[in-house]
């Protein structure tokens, strides 16, 4: 009997190779983290410090890492200048982010006085990170979105598996067999399998929904009274059609402006077309904005090896922030991080 166990473990071992550096990679959206962290979390240090956002993010990360067991990370922040490009498409984009607060409950007493704090908190996560087996990126006039895309497309196309984190739904547009997106909100993971269900289209469609809709967190305006109802009734090819464009939608407009009985909503969608265009351009994750270097730059990461783990050097950062620990057993939570390292070149 005992042979025969080992035989058949011997038989599993063979049919499931160990896993390599890049099987599965897990892309951290990171602005979207620790703002979330930051309005989130009141927690303060006994010298009265707001530290939520960088102990937000980072029992996020472990949790995260734990949940999805992944043979990297990669952390992507938003560049200097990054939604430039996109303003100077529309200068309504992300607008409102300029003037709204992230916190609502008091403790700073202006909005520049809160930038300050968020600032502070970002570039102390990011020491706290250099401590980690993970690996952080950034770009100039690049937002983090162009370049999670694209790590996630390679990867995908390498037949690799991506689990993108994110409460950012553009990101919904790239779900497919190999990209997985993780919603921290709805603690939620959509997938090729479940995606649908939420989108009630097809993945790759997406976006063209978005531009008729618009998108209400980057201050983007739809057409007005236009629902996904609608959307759906009337343009029934982005529900089972792969690879539908806007050209169809404007193509349908077009045939039913001829009814005499014409809905109102053709005419309009035909009027605000310009609005439509626009947003499906600020929307779209599929055509890379990344030049060759910048490419480069994702390859040279997912091409080297994972830094090692420094235990002391993170525990002396949080000596010196005056923080007890992330959760109550900070060794435990950096154990989390432990098995990324054995995944060498």
């Amino acid at each position: 009997l005992m042979n025969k166990i080992q035989q058949s473990i011997l038989e599993n071992l063979k049919e499931t190779p160990p896993r390599e550096l890049n099987d599965h990679v897990l892309v951290i959206d990171a602005m979207n983290m620790l703002i979330r962290s930051f309005s989130l979390l009141k927690a303060m240090n006994p010298t009265g410090h707001h530290i939520g956002g960088t102990v937000g993010f980072l029992r996020s990360l472990g949790f995260v890492t734990r949940t999805f067991n992944p043979t990297r990370v990669v952390i992507i922040w938003d560049g200097k200048g990054g939604s430039a490009n996109r303003k100077n498409i529309d200068p309504n984009y992300k607008a409102q982010r300029a003037t709204s607060r992230i916190t609502h409950w008091g403790l700073y007493d202006s909005k520049a006085e809160e930038m300050e704090a968020l600032i502070g908190q970002l570039y102390r996560t990011q020491d706290y990170l250099e401590c980690l087996p993970v690996q952080s990126m950034v770009m100039e006039k690049l937002e983090a979105d162009d370049i999670i895309a694209y790590l996630a497309k390679e990867g995908s196309a390498s037949g690799k598996k991506v689990t993108i984190v994110s409460s950012d739904k553009d990101f919904l547009q790239l779900v497919n067999d190999n990209i997985e997106v993780y919603a921290p909100i709805k603690k939620k993971v959509f997938t090729a399998a479940n995606i649908q269900e939420e989108l009630q289209v097809l993945p790759g469609n997406y976006n063209v929904v978005k531009a008729l809709l618009g998108d209400n967190s980057d201050n983007l305006a739809g057409v007005k009274g236009l629902g996904i109802k609608t959307v759906i009734k009337e343009f029934p090819d982005l529900i089972n059609k792969p690879g539908t464009t806007l050209e169809y939608v404007y193509d349908v407009c077009a045939k039913k402006l001829e009814d005499p009985k014409v809905k109102k909503i053709f005419p309009k969608i035909i009027t605000e077309w310009d609005r439509v265009e626009t947003n499906y351009k600020l929307m779209d994750l599929h055509e890379s904005s990344l030049d060759d270097k910048e490419r480069e730059l994702v390859h040279d990461i997912i091409r080297g090896n994972v830094p090692d783990l420094q235990t002391g050097a993170f525990l002396h950062l949080l000596e010196q922030d005056q923080i007890e620990g992330i959760t109550k057993n900070t060794e435990g939570w950096l154990e989390n991080f432990r098995s990324l390292t054995v995944f060498k070149k």
